[in-house]
């Protein structure tokens, strides 16, 4: 049983008398997603006299709230911030209104109830719920009409802590020009994590001074700086031949990944001429640049002429199959489940890590309990000899870096997991599944460079890097899994 057949049997459970089963309850109506439970869950959550209930209930909303109750669910976010209520509870409310609204693209407006001065001078402060803040700023829009730059500012540097300084910088973004003074500002930071936030919203600016700071970070010792100079460039003056000529010429960087993000920025300021190297790059050595190259080619009508031609001339290899999957991405998603592993299989992986040899040195990933059955399907890729050859093609600097992609063609073959959404929270280090919707991960996955609370609930956590996290920070796409093993987990370093 899962999914939505198992919360009809969960539901009766919230009226338990026993605390402990209540908050198993909930985080199972969370898990399967059951907004038909959405008023037992906002009646515990508005007011349950068990703190621990009450706060599990906030929580669970997040998944529990349908669009038509979104109104009520941000009222009650409101009273809660605006009460006496201990912080830990106003955490969780506020993760459960973020986690409901994380995907919708709102803007204050459809939030009347809350009082954006609160939340800001709540983000402004330490402590879980002010994290918490931040990042629900952080996944709406429009918040130019409720703030000033000066404001969001001033939140940065009046005592927020770095992980609400990082999130809050994306912030600044909304506010165009105006904000230019202050992103520079922050890109200066001697934290590259904040600078790197500030650095990723000068692509929506106009002004001199963020150009000129652009056209500076182009030749940045750090690539992950270049690779976000390169994506601001391309989003600034669409129509000035001068800046989509430097886009064009840094197609052809040494660096592959600074090549790859400029194509992508000319297949949306000259699409023409990135069809061209696309279609250069899908026949060429390279298979990072074929592979970033078929995805972009359907984005067009023209570029779709050219993955149909190439899928019927290039049957049974995996660019031949890639290229269809950019036509149909429903393709992906036809594959069987695998064989649930053994018990003991299970407990023997348990006690054994997964060592990365890499690109940039060795990361060493240790199973976590709460997902056994994941944990177990990677452990098998990896004695398998399947991650060998495995490319980092999704590294997206300050949130996550992503392999599984392979010319292995097996490995199309290989089979689908089951979610085990466990307690664990999608932190920097955690190791999660990659999937293209509920059940479908198999053998993608990816490493968290930043506490990235709106996956919770979303992506399975298998693994918690151990050893190498420098390794993993220093990732570039393009890069590949040399050799990946399975080692007894007896030694810290996994060396």
């Amino acid at each position: 049983m899962s999914g939505n057949d198992a919360c009809p049997v969960i539901r009766p459970y919230v009226a338990s008398d026993n605390p402990d089963i209540v908050v198993a309850a909930l985080a199972g109506l969370a898990n399967c997603r059951d907004t038909g439970s959405f008023a037992a869950v906002y009646e515990l959550a508005a007011s349950s006299g068990h703190r621990i209930i009450q706060a599990a209930a906030l929580k669970a909303l997040a998944f529990t709230t349908a669009e038509l109750d979104r109104r009520p669910h941000s009222g009650l976010v409101a009273e809660v911030l605006q009460s006496e209520a201990p912080e830990a509870m106003k955490a969780a409310a506020i993760y459960g209104l973020m986690q409901s609204i994380t995907y919708s693209g709102l803007s204050p407006s459809d939030l009347p109830a809350l009082d954006f001065a609160l939340l800001l001078e709540q983000a402004a402060k330490p402590g879980p719920a002010s994290i918490q803040a931040a990042y629900l700023l952080a996944r709406l829009a429009g918040l130019s009409s409720v703030y000033t730059p000066d404001g969001v500012m001033a939140a940065i540097e009046g005592g927020a802590m770095p992980e609400q300084q990082y999130v809050l910088a994306k912030v600044l973004a909304q506010f165009g020009d105006a904000a230019s003074p202050f992103l520079i500002k922050l890109a200066a930071n001697d934290d590259y994590r904040l600078a790197m936030s500030a650095l990723r919203g000068l692509g929506g600016l106009t002004d001199a001074a963020s150009m000129a700071l652009i056209e500076q970070s182009l030749s940045h010792e750090n690539p992950a700086f270049r690779h976000l100079a390169v994506t601001a460039l391309s989003a600034r003056n669409q129509g000035d031949a001068s800046t989509t000529a430097q886009v064009v010429a840094l197609t052809s960087d040494k660096n592959p990944w600074v090549a790859v993000t400029a194509l992508r920025g000319l297949m949306r300021r000259a699409p023409d001429r990135a069809l061209s190297i696309a279609e250069a790059w899908i026949a060429g050595d390279d298979y990072y640049r074929a592979f970033v190259a078929l995805g972009m080619l359907a984005q067009s009508d023209e570029g779709k002429a050219i993955l149909t031609d190439y899928t019927a001339a290039h049957p049974g290899t995996i660019r031949g199959r890639e290229a269809a999957i950019a036509l149909d991405p429903s393709i992906e998603a036809i594959r069987q489940p695998r064989k649930t592993p053994s018990v003991s299989l299970l407990r023997s992986y348990s006690n054994r890590a997964l060592v990365l040899e890499t690109t940039r040195g060795a990361i060493c990933i240790a199973p976590l309990a709460e997902a056994p059955y994941a944990a177990a399907n990677f452990m098998l890729l990896a004695d398998a000899g399947k991650m060998d050859g495995m490319l980092w093609h999704r590294v997206i600097p300050n949130f996550v870096t992503q392999a599984g992609q392979s010319e292995d063609f097996s490995l199309a073959t290989w089979g689908t997991i089951r979610e085990e959404w466990g307690a664990q929270s999608h932190e920097v280090g955690t190791v999660g599944v990659a999937t293209a919707g509920p059940d479908t991960g198999s053998a993608q996955f990816f490493i968290n460079t930043a506490h990235n609370l709106h996956l919770d609930g979303r992506y399975t956590v298998f693994g918690k890097v151990v050893d190498g996290m420098d390794a993993a920070k220093a990732l570039q796409e393009g890069d590949v899994i040399e050799k990946a093993t399975t080692v007894p987990n007896s030694n810290a370093t996994c060396r």
